[in-house]
């Protein structure tokens, strides 16, 4: 990474009338509440919470006052002029039972983040952006994509050692997040404002599926724009060869048992059910056999958590750290100065980012 001119960080406004309605909404969203349950906390009326996030109603010093306080967000964040990117400018990884409450509060939290990436660059260069983009129709098959996107990156043989690496490598950028639901994974932007391509997966993920999360959210990246029809299952086959490459693990698959697939977790770094998938669409054994061995992982309880003794280390991304770090190191800001360049609490911060090894110091 190279410096670039350091950029001084806009001062507060003092006008409450400049305020930024869709900063109150993100901030609310963020912190999982609902606009009747920010005016209860508040003491006014739900009218004026709308009115004002509707950019009704200008809103007074004290009212903004009450909003820090209540919503844990400094005043300088409520300033704040970027642009908000609309929910569906995101492709998730999530199961149709995921609340839109929840949802709305997941979107609030990337786009928060997706702000401070934009500030975080503002001074700091990162890898060129070398996620390639091909059509499915174009290229005939998620598979073929993948096999093309390992060739472009020189990706060896067999199984891929570190998926976060090579996203990072290749210009992408990977948050760990608190999504406080173990009903989504991932979602994944690009092309947003001009930052790079962007995956966001939950923190709480085993090794295992994680990495298939980021290469999952890697084929939406590669193939998708705009939401269509059968994406998920794109890029679910797209993860598939990208991480076991039928040419390389196909000999591996035949006469599939329950231990054989515990065998061959370690080695290709994946769940033992993604292996069992790939068996069965390979056709390395019959939808009956597929059948028997689901039945057995149900009956052994690995379908809700495979054996700890086979747990995959879980892969930190660097790239959001190193940024931090060189504002930190490099361009002479103190962990203060960082935080109120970011409009966050210390707590939020801490959140955040405190364990990408930065240390707080008064």
């Amino acid at each position: 990474m190279t410096d670039k001119v350091r950029q001084s960080t806009p001062t507060l406004p003092e006008l409450a009338q400049k305020v930024n309605h869709q900063m109150i909404t993100l901030a609310r969203e963020s912190r999982g509440l609902t606009q009747s349950e920010l005016a209860k906390i508040l003491g006014v009326q739900q009218g004026t919470i709308s009115k004002i996030e509707q950019d009704l109603m200008s809103i007074s010093g004290e009212l903004l006052s009450g909003l820090s306080k209540s919503l844990g967000y400094p005043e300088s964040f409520f300033f704040e002029k970027a642009l908000l990117f609309a929910p569906g400018l995101s492709l998730h990884r999530k199961r149709s039972a995921l609340p839109k409450k929840a949802l709305n509060r997941i979107d609030a939290v990337v786009n928060i983040q997706r702000i401070h990436l934009q500030k975080l660059l503002l001074s700091v260069d990162i890898p060129e952006n070398n996620i390639p983009f091909y059509e499915v129709e174009e290229f005939g098959s998620p598979e073929r994509i993948a096999q093309m996107v390992r060739q472009a990156w020189y990706v060896p043989a067999g199984p891929v050692d570190n998926v976060t690496k090579l996203i990072e490598d290749a210009g992408g950028v990977i948050y760990s997040c608190r999504f406080d639901t173990h009903l989504i994974d991932g979602l994944s932007s690009s092309n947003l404002q001009r930052l790079p391509p962007t995956i966001f997966v939950n923190s709480n993920l085993l090794g295992d599926r994680l990495r298939f999360t980021l290469a999952h959210e890697l084929g939406h990246l590669v193939m998708h724009r705009f939401p269509t029809e059968h994406m998920e299952e794109e890029a679910n086959q797209f993860a598939s060869e990208f991480l076991m490459p039928a040419s390389d693990i196909r000999h591996q698959l035949s006469y599939m048992t329950l231990q054989k697939l515990a065998g061959l977790k370690p080695f290709w770094k994946v769940s033992m059910g993604a292996l069992l998938t790939r068996t069965a669409s390979l056709e390395q054994i019959t939808p009956r056999q597929a059948q028997y061995l689901w039945m057995q992982i149900s009956k052994a309880g690995y379908r809700l958590r495979e054996p700890a003794e086979l747990d995959i280390p879980i892969e930190k991304p660097s790239l959001v750290r190193e940024l931090i770090d060189i504002h930190i190191e490099d361009l002479g800001y103190s962990p203060q100065e960082v935080i109120d360049m970011l409009s966050l609490s210390r707590q939020d911060f801490t959140d955040y980012y405190l364990d990408r090894r930065l240390r707080l110091v008064h």
